[in-house]
């Protein structure tokens, strides 16, 4: 018998977020907001990023 890893775990709450975007009237506005939430993090995280590099131009 082989041995096989895991079986990997199946991302419900993925597949029913991309389902309630998808499917629900007006998903499209929920997949929007999410979007921009997504982005302003990332945006953040970037500012943080830059801001604790140190300066090496100097």
């Amino acid at each position: 018998m082989s041995e096989q890893g895991p079986k990997p775990a199946t991302d419900w709450r993925r597949i029913g977020l991309i389902a309630a975007v998808t499917l629900v009237p007006g998903g499209f506005l929920l997949g929007a907001a999410l979007a921009m939430r997504r982005m302003q993090a990332r945006a953040e995280a970037a500012v943080n990023e830059a801001e604790a590099a140190p300066n090496d131009k100097a």
